[in-house]
Formats: C-alpha cells, structure tokens, sequence
C-alpha cells in the first residue's frame, strides 16, 4: 500500500494553525501538553558498491498532544527520513537529502452520555491505523503489545496492517462498564489501484480482558470519477475495494501468547466478477506464538508483508520468513532493567525474474528450500537500557549467508536509536 506525502502548502499552514493555537492558549488553565520522540542512525556498507563505503542514514519522529482539559484534544505527529548524510554533509551547499511527512494532524471531542464516553475526531494523514497498538493503548491503557520484529522509528507511518488514512474523521463510543470501545471512520484517499480519489466507510471494534486484546476493522472504498466514457457525470462509481485488519493477542505479555497480526488492501468488488482473489502484494500476516519462561522469552514469528511495510522495519529486510528472538527483559545492572537478546532470521529474498517472496510461495515449498542463492540468514543480537526516561536501542546485525574474505565488511548494519517521553 502506497502512502503520500501531504502537499508542502497544506503541511506549513497546518502547522501555522497549531503553532498558532498552541501559543494562544499556552496562559490558559487546564492545558496540558505530553509528548513523545525517537531518533535512530543506522550505519551500514552499500553490498552495490564494489569498494567499501559505509553509508549512515537517519530516522526520527515526534509526536505531541495537547489537552484542553477536560474535553478535547489537538494531536501532531511528524517523521523524517534521510538519504546517506555521508554524501552531502550539513553544511554542504545541498544540505542533507531528506524526506519529511506529517503523519497525523487531529482533533478529538470527548463527550460522556449516560454510560458511555463519545470520541469525536477529525483528522488528517494517519489515524490510529490497524497494527500500531496506539488504538488499544489510547482507549484502554494496555502496554504495547506489538511484535518486536515491527519496530520502527517511523511513528505511526512504521508498520500497520491496514492504516486509516487520508483526510476524514470517526465518532468511536467507549462503553464505562465494559472494556469495549466501537465506532465509525468516513475519510477520502487514493489508495486504489487506479488512483483515482476514493471515499471510506469503516467500522472498527476493540476490546481487552485479562488474556485477550482485540482491534480489528473492516470497510469499503469506492473510487469515484466524473467521466463515464467521453460524458460528464456527476459521480461515477463502478467498483468497490474491500480492506481489513486485525490485532489479536490471546493471553498477555506476561505468559505464553499466541500474537496474530492481519490486515489486505485492494480487494476489487466489480460488477459482473464472481471470483475474489486478495493479491499476495497488498496482503499483511504476521503469526506469533509467544513462549515465557521466568527468565527469558522466546517469539516464533512467520511474517508475510508488502514490500512498503519491510523498507521501515528494523530487524526485518525481506517480505516472507521466519524469526526466533530470545531475550529477557529481567536483567538489572546497577538498578536499571535492561532488555537483552538475539533474533535470528530466515528470510527468502526476491528470485531470478526480481519477484518478491509472499507467504502464498509456500506451495511451491520444494522450489523454496532449493533456491539457496536467494535465501537469507541474518543473526542480530540487541540491548535496551533505560535512560534519562526512554529506552536507548542498539544492534548489530550479520548476514551470515554468502559471507566470505573479501565481502564481509558489506555483511554489517550498525543500529543505535532512542525513544522517550518528553
């Protein structure tokens, strides 16, 4: 699923209007601010290049909300990427090649009535996608529940199984008596196969207990024109897209789990058609038995993602395979816990013709085992330490296979990141 980059006019006015409101009500009472921020280098050597020359590229994000207390609620969040700084320093006539993106501008009413709380939100860009926990966080004060071969420091444009996005809003109802929160998404993008300007209409349902967590959402897309042949027409609609996604995790994080993560885009409904097929490109699967022992863990993971999903990953550089992380979380230096373990992948690269590898090749299994030359192993041992209130992540991954003498320099990517609250 493509994702596109709100028009540089929109984006400045956009944020002239927050700066704006953020400064006039900066004196008033009842205002509160909380934030959160990530930024992580990731050096590595370009395997294209025929000498050694190491690449260092940067990602980061920022995320903010402002609560006008008690009832509503203005959110911001942007991320940026940036090409390899060592090409064009900072202080070069070109500056550093980057990409920005606005990643969420919304406003949220929160109004309660009888036994339950009304959310009324309109947005702009992504809002609270499919397969970013940020919903079930929000909603029901849950820690995140996301793979850890998901991670990302992209904020919300990282890994999601269906995203809400585009320009539209929701009305969700929480009910107060019971862990269930529901409601309706209506908002316009282009996410076609015929990029044509599309309208939304999506229901989503979450609930958390105890050894279950739920969020899925299901919705049609209609694309819409204003031309049927050679005549003008009000609007045309002559086709549906059908989109999903789900986040299950059954138990909970702290015993042993089974974590599924789902979500398709892109499924025509046209008149006249009778047989329906999800392509293997727009599907999203990700299966995660999860084992917990009292001093460390172990995650089984088949992941089966488009390729837009892979390029934002950081453990993860091809769409189809397997991973085994092992970690614990329990290991305390000088008072602080820090998380420490290894994940070892097994992924299948693109094959002779340049396709991409999808979960769907494994009926050709016996094609898949005998195509060594294009198979991957990558081992990357990791460490989380707390600091100063957020986590500072570090990895050094190694491509085990076809590693020799002369090429090993280009087997290496270092990674080191921090997350936090601000």
């Amino acid at each position: 699923m493509k994702h596109h980059s709100l028009n540089g006019k929109l984006i400045s006015l956009a944020l002239l209007l927050c700066c704006l409101l953020c400064a006039r009500l900066s004196a008033e009472r009842d205002i509160s601010f909380s934030g959160y921020a990530g930024v992580k280098g990731d050096f590595y050597a370009d395997p294209a290049q025929e000498d050694f020359d190491p690449a260092f590229v940067l990602q980061g994000y920022f995320g903010g909300q402002l609560n006008i207390a008690p009832s509503f609620l203005l959110r911001l969040e942007f991320s940026i990427q940036t090409d390899d700084v060592t090409e064009q320093g900072p202080f070069s006539d070109g500056g550093i090649a980057s990409h920005f993106f606005i990643d969420e501008l919304s406003a949220t009413y929160i109004k309660p009535f009888l036994n339950i709380t009304q959310y009324f939100s309109l947005f702009l860009g992504s809002f609270e996608p499919i397969g970013n926990d940020i919903f079930l966080q929000r909603h029901f004060g849950i820690e995140p529940i996301s793979s850890h071969i998901t991670e990302s420091w992209l904020g919300l444009r990282g890994s999601t199984a269906y995203p809400f996005y585009g320009a539209g809003g929701s009305y969700i109802v929480h009910l107060n008596k019971k862990p269930i929160a529901t409601g309706a998404y209506l908002y316009v993008n282009d996410e076609n196969w015929e990029d044509k300007n599309q309208l939304n209409l999506d229901w989503r349902f979450a609930t958390v207990y105890p050894y279950l967590a739920l969020d899925f959402a299901i919705g049609l897309g209609a694309p819409m024109s204003h031309k049927q042949g050679n005549e003008d027409v009000i609007v045309l609609i002559d086709s549906l897209y059908l989109h999903s996604g789900i986040n299950l995790l059954v138990g909970n994080k702290y015993s042993t789990s089974l974590f599924v993560q789902s979500g398709f885009s892109n499924l025509q409904l046209k008149a006249g058609e009778t047989r329906y097929e999800i392509a293997s490109k727009d599907l999203y699967l990700l299966v995660e038995p999860r084992f917990v022992t009292k001093r460390f863990q172990t995650h089984i993971t088949m992941f089966s993602v488009p390729v837009e999903t892979v390029e934002k990953l950081l453990f993860v550089t091809d769409t189809f395979g397997f991973n085994i992380a092992v970690f614990t979380d329990n290991l305390y230096i000088k008072n602080k816990n820090i998380t420490f373990g290894f994940h070892t992948t097994w992924s299948f690269g693109e094959d002779e013709q340049g396709r991409r590898r999808y979960f769907t090749d494994l009926k050709h299994i016996a094609d898949l085992v005998k195509d060594t030359e294009h198979f991957n192993v990558k081992i990357t041992p990791f460490v989380d330490i707390p600091i100063a209130g957020g986590q500072v992540h570090t990895m050094l991954q190694a491509t085990v296979t076809n590693l020799s003498a002369d090429t090993w320099k280009d087997h290496f990517k270092l990674s080191v990141g921090y997350k936090g609250r601000i």
